[in-house]
């Protein structure tokens, strides 16, 4: 499950400047840039590029992740879990190896871990709400909400380390992708890319050849395609406490049902905010924000209740350890210290 670990002192002693954020920035918009087309964009050469990027990754610092979406919708739940006193880790541990466990939060407040659970389809994810997190020893009970759809999702959230002129140019260093939509079954080679890129998701043509067995143009083709279907997603992540924004805190949000969507795009403009999700259940709209400080969130509530009198913020719960973040292990601080590819299995699509 971790194929890299990184000592707690480094996490401590780990520190950024602006060019790293401005390195992060770049690769959030476009995770495979090339080192020489980040350079140019930056005003610095590819090798400062490329040496500053491996001390980040090595680091545990940043990485580049790949979401595979193999389904055109797939099963998503966002989980309450209580535990027995004492022991959510014990049971973010145990959860940590499943591949359904996409996310794991533990948090303050009436829920002592917060769960995305993604599943290839409403039976599979059933199965594994009851089947398998149900049943963990110190599992006190569960609390499942379907996701029904996302207005704003976390890979979209950014630095903003970047001007709005070099954001521009490093936007046009994205491949000019054919509008290949029809999807098709994937094949051994395909679940072996994801899983790789998994792993590394900046991992070279020439390391992703060798993994499928194939030549490079082949492992460019096959990845070319899975993007433009819309299969995979590479998202750039950068550990928490290095953003300038160290507070995660989730809301639990009700919404009269003929304004979620409006407000649910309200809510999606704000820069705080890095997800929301209109969900099924006693909250209709689930909002994750990252802050300076937890005073901050209370500000933010306030805001938006005045802007937008009709919602009703009915709780809200402060991450007080991240412990998975799409598929990556993290360390206290959101370091990364390994991964379980998101596999969710062979399916046809």
């Amino acid at each position: 499950m971790h194929d890299f670990c990184m000592s707690e002192e480094l996490a401590l002693d780990f520190s950024i400047d602006e060019l790293d954020l401005s390195v992060v920035s770049a690769l959030q918009l476009n995770p495979r840039a090339s080192w020489a087309e980040v350079g140019r964009v930056l005003g610095v050469d590819a090798s400062t590029v490329s040496r500053r990027w491996t001390g980040l990754a090595d680091a545990g610092a940043a990485w580049v992740s790949c979401q595979p979406l193999f389904t055109p919708v797939p099963a998503l739940a966002f989980v309450e879990i209580t535990t027995a006193a004492g022991r959510a880790l014990d049971v973010a541990a145990e959860l940590a190896g499943d591949a359904q466990a996409m996310t794991i939060d533990v948090s303050a407040g009436a829920r002592d871990l917060l769960v995305t659970a993604v599943c290839v389809d409403a039976y599979q994810l059933s199965a594994y709400l009851l089947e398998r997190v149900s049943r963990i020893p110190d599992v006190r009970s569960v609390q499942s909400h379907i996701i029904a759809g996302a207005y704003a999702e976390a890979s979209q959230w950014r630095l903003r380390s970047l001007d709005a002129q070099q954001e521009a140019r490093v936007r046009a260093t994205l491949p000019k992708r054919p509008g290949e939509s029809a999807r098709r079954e994937l094949g051994e080679r395909d679940h072996a890319l994801v899983a790789a890129l998994s792993r590394d998701g900046r991992a070279s043509l020439a390391e992703l050849a060798e993994v499928i067995g194939a030549s490079e143009t082949t492992a460019r083709r096959r990845l070319d395609a899975l993007i433009a279907r819309g299969q995979i997603r590479l998202r750039c992540e950068l550990a928490r406490d290095l953003t300038g924004f160290p507070v995660s805190e989730w809301f639990f949000v009700r919404v009269p049902s003929d304004r979620i969507d409006a407000a649910a795009k309200s809510l999606a403009t704000i820069p705080e905010v890095r997800a929301v999700l209109s969900a099924a259940g006693p909250f209709n709209l689930l909002v994750a924000v990252w802050l300076r400080n937890v005073v901050d969130g209370q500000r933010l509530e306030t805001q938006v209740m005045r802007k937008l009198p009709h919602i009703e913020f009915v709780d809200r719960s402060v991450v007080i350890r991240p412990f998975k973040l799409v598929g990556r292990m993290l360390d206290a601080r959101g370091f990364a210290t390994g991964v379980v590819p998101l596999e969710l299995g062979r399916v046809i699509v």
